[in-house]
């Protein structure tokens, strides 16, 4: 269907996040009285007719794409098809491209506030309110925002570059940078940023200092600081929260910002950070299983993710120079990635980020897991990985509600020291093995601050995390759900080819692509899953239709398949019944299927057609 034609949010307009619902993860306590926000101003018409609020999401826009049965009432993109959950909304909804900061030089500045009077709440106000309270970013925020510049510089074409503000505030305000970052003690409990547009506030990121709200201290990868960065400058570079919804939102006009949430306030069934940094719904809404129980903590995107990344690259043009090499993503990682949430260390926490690879030929290594994973090499598609006993092989494959409560406290104890979160102050650092064992098997743990004191309410009633209800609950890892493992942390961009994939010690699963894929599953009963990937899908680099078609003529090698250990190679793609002539002739697999003929190279010990073959 045709693009709409929007006119775009003022530039005056900011956009805020909300404190997210999976705070509990920080101890630290959090700003609870936001100071209220002026309104967002609203989108022009979709034509003649459509607001961009009162649209009933997806379902009006794009429903030539759609053919699903929605899913807890909410509708359901067909992941089959490829279809970006929020790209139709974001561009046609969205800030026009030609408000994008840069213009048409191809660079985008960034730069820190750096003024000389430290904070104060009336520091030489400006207009709309900028610089009340503000204070120049920590050395440790820095570095931590332009990790987070870095994520967005590797996806669109033009080059973010950093620039020195000129000292204090007269220099901030009179330089020409697109992007200003700083600290303020008088705006929303999380933070801010506007819209690309001409004004000097355009564009601009506001985060509510650390020593108001902890969790923006917390930088490292899988936390919410630089969940909080990376979706900020999303804001700045146009993109939109994936549904009609933003913190101060007060339908009810009782002067207090009414409670955000996925059942009233997502569109769509994807409104989730799976899937885009911008939602301000946590993975679990839509089946993914964010809780990396080998240190029992909530993992928060470390880059934009599927649906962020297609949109951007959309509006700005895809970056075609971000590692052109062979490059290999997670353990024994390559030079090349330099974003510490894709290289894996043993003993680390899980992370969850999403690849944008422009070239190459690449490979996802998760050779250190003693963990089942499952890889997933096509594009828009999620890999799992990591979780409870990554690490240990004494601890995988146990489940920790078949323990007592004194053996998981002393395995959370061992591996978040092995994480390096020590059990010393100040926060972030600090971790409380009970408080967590609480909150993620028990439920009804009550919020302490730094210091281990217990946080209440203004009335003085204690403040419960969860409202008594437990994560085993919430994610579906308890007894009748779920193993508790991580699940769809490790997103693949629409346009990125990974061609390689290795397995770790556990029972992998293992889903190539169109490309020439080498699999290798390691110890344990891996899976190989075979498939013809001929079809259309999504292209970022294509700008009419966004799609390409695939002729999949690739021939897989398995690298080391081992009868003994009960690997499979799943051909259930194909259909039961059309596969047909199989052969296996010295290394080779050959078979047909739905008119086609097919071959896969099987290397390894004890293959066994009659035996070793999953038909459906």
């Amino acid at each position: 269907m045709g693009r709409h034609s929007v006119r775009a949010q003022t530039s005056s307009s900011r956009i805020d996040h909300i404190n997210a619902s999976k705070q509990p993860v920080t101890t630290t306590p959090t700003a609870t009285d936001p100071v209220p926000l002026t309104p967002i101003a609203d989108a022009a018409d979709f034509n003649s007719h459509f607001r961009w609020e009162n649209v009933p999401g997806l379902n009006t826009i794009i429903t030539d794409l759609l053919g699903t049965e929605p899913r807890d009432g909410k509708l359901v993109i067909p992941h089959g098809d490829n279809v970006p959950g929020t790209i139709r909304w974001q561009l046609d909804a969205g800030v026009e491209i030609n408000l994008r900061p840069g213009g048409d030089s191809g660079i985008i500045n960034f730069g820190f506030m750096d003024a000389t009077r430290f904070p104060g709440r009336n520091n030489n106000p400006h207009f709309y309110g900028e610089g009340q309270g503000y204070a120049p970013f920590t050395e440790a925020q820095k570095a931590a925002a332009r990790i987070a510049v870095q994520n967005w510089d590797d996806f669109i074409a033009p080059e973010f570059q950093e620039v020195s503000v000129g000292p204090g505030v007269k220099g901030w305000a009179q330089n020409s940078a697109d992007i200003w970052l700083a600290n303020t003690f008088t705006g929303p409990a999380q933070a801010w940023a506007y819209y690309p547009g001409g004004s000097r506030i355009a564009s601009d990121v506001w985060i509510a200092d650390p020593r108001a709200n902890g969790s923006n201290g917390q930088l490292n990868p899988g936390f919410y600081g630089l969940l909080t960065l990376n979706h900020e400058l999303g804001h700045s570079l146009g993109l939109l929260h994936p549904g009609s919804y933003n913190f101060g939102d007060d339908t009810d006009g009782d002067g207090v910002p009414d409670p955000i949430n996925y059942t009233t306030d997502a569109e769509y069934f994807q409104d989730s950070t799976q899937f885009t940094i911008m939602s301000y719904f946590g993975g679990e809404e839509t089946g993914q299983q964010p809780v990396d129980w080998n240190v029992f903590r909530y993992v928060y995107p470390s880059t934009p993710m599927v649906d962020d990344i297609f949109v951007v690259q959309q509006k700005y043009g895809a970056e075609m120079n971000t590692r052109t090499g062979d490059t290999v993503y997670g353990f024994n990682s390559t030079g090349d990635v330099t974003n510490e949430a894709m290289k894996f260390h043993t003993g680390e926490m899980s992370t969850m980020f999403t690849i944008w690879d422009a070239g190459g030929n690449d490979t996802l290594d998760l050779s250190g897991y003693y963990t089942n994973s499952v890889i997933d090499l096509r594009e828009g598609a999620y890999s799992s990985a990591g979780g409870w006993g990554a690490y240990d092989p004494a601890v995988a494959g146990t489940n920790p509600l078949d323990l007592t409560a004194a053996q998981v406290l002393a395995i959370i104890d061992a591996t978040n020291k092995a994480a390096g979160f020590t059990s010393g102050r100040p926060a972030p650092a600090n971790y409380y093995p009970e408080y967590f064992y609480d909150l993620y098997l028990q439920g009804g743990v009550q919020l302490r601050d730094a210091n281990g004191v217990l946080q209440v309410d203004d009335d003085g009633n204690p403040i419960y995390i969860n409202e008594g209800i437990s994560w085993k609950d919430i994610t579906g890892s308890g007894p009748d759900g779920a193993n508790f493992l991580m699940q769809q942390n490790i997103g693949i961009a629409y346009g990125a080819i990974i061609e390689n994939a290795i397995g770790g010690h556990g029972d992998d699963r293992i889903n190539g692509n169109q490309a020439e894929n080498h699999f290798t599953g390691g110890a344990g009963a891996d899976t190989f899953v075979i498939a013809d990937y001929s079809g259309v899908i999504s292209d970022p680099t294509d700008t009419t239709d966004w799609s390409k078609t695939v002729v999949d003529t690739s021939v897989d090698t398995i690298m080391d398949f081992n009868h003994a250990e009960g690997d499979k190679v799943d051909l259930a793609s194909f259909g039961h019944d059309t596969v047909t002539n199989v052969q296996y002739i010295g290394t080779d697999l050959t078979f047909s299927a739905n008119g086609h003929d097919y071959t896969v190279h099987v290397l390894g010990a004890g293959f066994d057609p009659n035996t070793d073959i999953v038909y459906g």
